[in-house]
């Protein structure tokens, strides 16, 4: 689907650019001027930056998503668990 013709950026060009800036930074302001820069593009008209915010929140509760799901198959060491509880 294309989000802006001004600069022929598609959805999963949005979903690449939010999981790239999320990877590079713990907080990155997930804006479409910054989503759009990372593609290497600009704002020009603005008309698609309301489907544009939508598919960035999409994209980085999906993302989230998928970290939650690394974070809970990582094995876990008894060491860890000793810490962590105090023995």
């Amino acid at each position: 689907m294309i989000v802006c013709h001004c600069n022929k950026i598609t959805a999963n060009d949005v979903e690449d650019a939010v999981c790239c800036l999320r990877d590079g930074c713990q907080s990155p302001d997930l804006c479409p001027e910054n989503v759009y820069a990372e593609l290497g593009a600009c704002a020009q008209c603005c008309n698609c930056f309301p489907l544009a915010e939508k598919l960035i929140h999409e994209a980085s509760l999906r993302f989230v998503a998928r970290a939650d799901v690394g974070r809970e198959s990582l094995p876990v060491s008894t060491a860890a668990i000793n810490t962590i509880g105090g023995s």
